[in-house]
């Protein structure tokens, strides 16, 4: 029998391979990566496992000249194919769409994006799976296209699941930094998917083993030292030096085993490149020419091309024997390793090289072969006009597949070898899609780059169209940089260039563009001077679509800068002409903003049912993004109506939609957060904020910017962090001065002249204030006029005027009656409820402190609540008598139910659910329903924050009342 070295010192390796391969057939599946340096037998090990796995093998391999994009992919695939012709039947409409890569397939999908490859892509490997348990193979992943390497994080997470495993191989000491394998290890690290097998090199005895099986006889323990360490204990370092010793006649029989024959003459090969070399003794000169030939073509070769360029067949028949080359399918041969390829490549000389890579090209081009390939033996050869044609093929096939990275790497390299004045027309339109492919794979400073390029030459040859093309490029460009003030300013030149080209539309379309971002950044007056340019030119264009956002856009920016009715005129009129002429996309928007506007006038009833009827027409007409637009503004106006538990839960829905734009989910966050720290869940509310907050700063969202801002200054106050809470006061002044705003920093500024006060802090308090007097002196807004009156009432105790402060929060009371805005009421009935319970009007303000208690309890904001019955307490009133024994006993368990405060006592104890459930006679599913219940009541995150929480609280001492 012969003796089998090939995995000597794997069997852990093995084992875990194996352990994978095993649960395949059981559904488990996934990605299994092995890691190792080059020669140390990640092929091998892979090969043997699944040779002895018995499942469906199928593999592909990158190319080490240059691979297309998805090509091991398509190799896998084309495998598949070969077995069951038919076999991705059941991937029905996305079957067009593996025809981009697979023309065999039939007419390919026009259109569609990435992300419906990557599923046409994950529905073919399912089909594969559900046919049979199969294991894909893809071998040397440091070479792959950047396309398959951006796939794999998408397949993993949808074949865990199902019968296929893929296994990728890569060679652990060729991935610098910023290498793509790198970006995929990092994010299957992230998701919890790395599945990682380590092969390291050979020691010792297993190096002694592998040569012992080599030469057939047992080797001295000098040699053996020897061996490891030129060799470092590589396996296939250690084969090619076993080998060449033993065909150079340099080994001899001694009493200790097989060694070297003395002598200072016997060289020892320092490297893998000697090694091999030196195995090379002696080979014929038709042998030499067709491996040299061979090892131009690259790792994997055509062997009748070889042939062909060689010259004769001869050697070859050679190469076959000494195992130098292999046959891996009919007609395609490959070295047996590539560092043997690598090593015989760089014995040749340049000048044969750069022939012999001409000759490839050439041949390669008439055969069609990839024009990746193509370009880099052009490249090789020194042929830099030809290298450029087939990179900017291969961009524009990359782009086609949507292997955007790829496309990017070729256009780039292109350009880079581009001769100066040469073909501008041309070079224009490569850096123009270069633009294009860097957008769309996320590299924005790439994409700026290139078409920063392009606007110079457009604007040096005067083309306005093309101008004004790329300066619309580079807005939106900018903008998802959060640069705006470049995309302001690339919006104006894109405008102005394309009313210069007779353009009138697309000019207003771009004005249009930019005055809905200057109106949410809080610039209405710039936004209006370029709504009524835009108007001007929508209608010279007869665009009625532009015409209606014109005049839906004016009414929003009118509404707020105060002009209420002016503005919901502006609306309606905008809404009508969108039904008259049966354009839906701005009917939608028509309605959308008409709550925007009711919502400025604080007409949150008008507000409410404005946004639900958007919303049912967005559902009836299928706009799913716009729907989730209008749900996350109903949510909102919800929250200020005091309907925060239908506010969360609409929240909740719009954030898991895979329909809601980054805008709806901006809101949400906000609005979910507020909620969350107003309810004194303030663990919960800080990163929803910090998250809306940066979202919003990041699109100079101002809304969302006061609203964030307010909600994180309640988070730092309710955890002492005063300093903390002030800064974000002071952030909200600061800004709104930069603003035009007179609507949504009002309840912020109200909730932070309280704050002020309590901290003694009267500049802020007045400058709150007075920021609040310049608010309702321009609109009028009940709203306004209501946080006016509370913040002088704030400036008044300060001044120890309390008949003063008195009458400025009975003043803001009475206004907020005739508002739906009940947290906002209760908080001011508070303050008003000390101030006249401190006077000659006690059982006033008492009733304003049970009143708010109520609200506030209703709510669910249980620091308001508790901060109301302190007051009570503070002014000797009984509790109980006030609020009622069960709301005070609630009160002074933190919020909890008698049954929840026996289950926390028993989670004190150290009990599990199921016991708690058995000592107090309940259901395993009430006590865990009991225990979520308390974790959200101590805002807490386990078992152990919640006693520890409890215990600050006084809640585990004595028993339940």
């Amino acid at each position: 029998m012969a003796y089998s070295y090939d995995l000597i010192g794997r069997q852990q390796e093995l084992d875990d391979l194996g352990r994978r391969l095993n649960a395949v057939r059981e559904g488990s599946g996934g990605l299994v990566l092995l890691a190792g340096e080059a020669g140390v037998g990640k092929t091998r090990l892979a090969e043997e496992s699944l040779a002895k796995s018995g499942l469906l093998t199928l593999q592909g391999r990158s190319n080490q000249e240059a691979t297309p994009p998805y090509g091991p992919i398509v190799a896998v695939l084309r495998s598949y194919l070969r077995v069951e012709p038919d076999g991705f039947a059941s991937c029905g409409p996305l079957r067009e769409y593996l025809a981009l890569l697979l023309p065999e397939l039939g007419p390919a999908a026009d259109g569609g994006d990435q992300a419906t490859l990557f599923e046409a892509i994950r529905c073919a490997f399912e089909a594969i799976a559900n046919s049979k348990a199969a294991v894909v193979f893809l071998d040397d992943l440091q070479w792959a296209d950047n396309a398959t390497l951006e796939l794999m994080p998408a397949l993993v997470a949808s074949l865990e699941t199902e019968r296929l495993l893929i296994v990728g191989a890569y060679r652990s000491d060729e991935i610098p930094r910023g290498h793509p394998i790198r970006r995929l290890r990092n994010e299957l690290r992230r998701a919890r998917k790395l599945h990682e097998i380590s092969i390291e090199p050979l020691n010792l005895d297993d190096t002694a083993a592998l040569a012992t099986g080599i030469l057939g006889q047992t080797l001295s323990p000098a040699l053996t030292t020897t061996i490891h360490d030129k060799t470092l204990g590589v396996p296939f370092f250690v084969e090619e030096l076993a080998n060449a010793l033993n065909r150079t006649g340099r080994l001899q029989q001694s009493d200790s085993g097989v060694e070297l024959v003395p002598g200072e003459n016997v060289p020892i090969p320092e490297t893998v490149r000697d090694a091999v070399l030196l195995r090379l003794d002696g080979i014929s000169d038709q042998a030499q020419t067709v491996l040299e030939v061979a090892a131009v073509a690259g790792l994997q070769f055509d062997l009748h091309m070889v042939v062909e360029l060689a010259g004769e067949e001869d050697g070859l028949r050679d190469l076959f024997e000494r195992s130098l080359i292999t046959e891996s399918e009919p007609g395609q041969g490959e070295f047996r390793h590539a560092l043997m390829r690598e090593a015989i490549y760089g014995e040749i000389i340049w000048t044969r090289r750069r022939a012999l890579h001409r000759q490839i090209a050439t041949h390669l081009q008439s055969d069609g072969a990839a024009s990746e390939v193509i370009a880099e033996h052009w490249m090789a050869a020194r042929e830099p006009g030809k290298a450029r044609q087939a990179l900017i093929i291969s961009a524009e096939k990359s782009c086609s597949v949507h292997a955007y990275l790829d496309a990017v790497h070729a256009a780039d390299r292109a350009l880079e070898i581009w001769p100066e004045g040469e073909d501008e027309s041309k070079r224009l339109d490569v850096l123009d899609r270069l633009g294009h492919c860097a957008q769309l794979s996320g590299m924005l400073p790439e994409a700026v780059r290139a078409w920063r390029e392009v606007e110079a030459g457009h604007r040096n040859s005067g083309d306005k169209r093309q101008l004004a093309e790329i300066e619309r490029r580079l807005a939106t460009v900018y903008e998802l940089q959060g640069a705006w003030d470049r995309a302001l300013e690339a919006r104006q030149s894109a405008a102005d260039a394309f009313a210069a080209s007779d353009l009138p539309g697309e000019a207003a379309a771009e004005r249009l563009a930019s005055a809905a971002h200057l109106q949410g950044a809080g610039s209405f007056s710039a936004a209006r001077d370029l709504v009524a340019q835009a108007k001007q030119e929508a209608g010279t264009a007869g665009r009625q679509d532009l015409e209606v956002h014109a005049l839906v856009l004016e009414g929003r920016v009118r509404a707020k800068q105060g002009e209420v009715e002016a503005g919901q005129q502006l609306v309606q009129e905008g809404l009508s002409l969108a039904l008259e002429n049966n354009l839906t996309g701005p009917a939608i928007e028509a309605y959308e903003q008409l709550g925007t506007v009711l919502e400025n006038a604080s007409d949150y009833i008008g507000a409410r049912d404005a946004y639900l009827t958007a919303f049912n027409f967005c559902e009836a007409r299928g706009d799913s993004s716009m729907a989730q637009v209008c749900l996350s503004c109903f949510g909102y106006i919800l929250r200020h109506t005091g309907d925060w538990d239908r506010a969360e839960k609409i929240a909740h829905e719009v954030m898991d939609s895979a329909e809601a734009p980054p805008g709806a989910q901006t809101i949400t966050a906000a609005l979910l957060g507020t909620i969350y720290a107003w309810r004194g869940q303030t663990s919960q509310a800080r990163p929803l904020l910090l998250q809306a907050f940066a979202q919003a700063r990041q699109n100079q969202f101002m809304s969302i910017e006061f609203e964030s801002a307010w909600g994180l200054a309640c988070v730092d106050e309710l955890n002492g962090e005063f300093e903390a809470a002030a800064e974000q006061c002071r952030f909200v002044l600061d800004r709104w001065e930069q603003t035009e705003d007179v609507h949504y920093v009002v309840p912020t500024l109200r909730w932070a002249s309280t704050f002020f006060a309590g901290q003694g802090a009267a500049t802020d308090t007045r400058a709150c204030a007075e920021a609040l007097a310049r608010i309702a002196t321009r609109t009028g807004n009940p709203e306004a006029l209501a946080a006016l009156a509370h913040a002088l009432g704030e400036a008044a105790l300060l001044d120890n005027d309390r008949e003063g402060a008195a009458r400025q929060f009975g003043q803001a009371l009475e206004l907020l009656r005739k508002l739906e805005v009940p947290f906002e009421r209760a908080q001011t009935q508070v303050r008003a409820g000390v101030v006249l319970a401190a006077g000659e009007e006690r059982e006033a303000g008492i009733t304003h402190l049970v009143n708010a208690f109520h609200t506030a309890r209703k709510l669910g904001a249980r620091p308001l609540a508790a901060q109301a019955a302190q007051e009570l307490e503070n002014l000797g009133e009984k509790i109980d008598e006030r609020l009622g024994r069960r709301a005070a006993g609630r009160l002074k368990r933190g919020g909890l139910t008698l049954r929840q405060l026996e289950v926390l006592r028993l989670i004190a104890l150290g009990k599990t659910n199921k016991e708690i459930a058995g000592d107090l006679f309940l259901s395993p599913r009430t006590v865990d329903m009991h225990v979520g219940n308390i974790f959200t009541r101590l805002d807490s995150r386990s078992r152990t924050d919640a006693v520890r929480k409890a215990g600050e609280l006084g809640l585990l001492e004595g028993s339940a009342q």
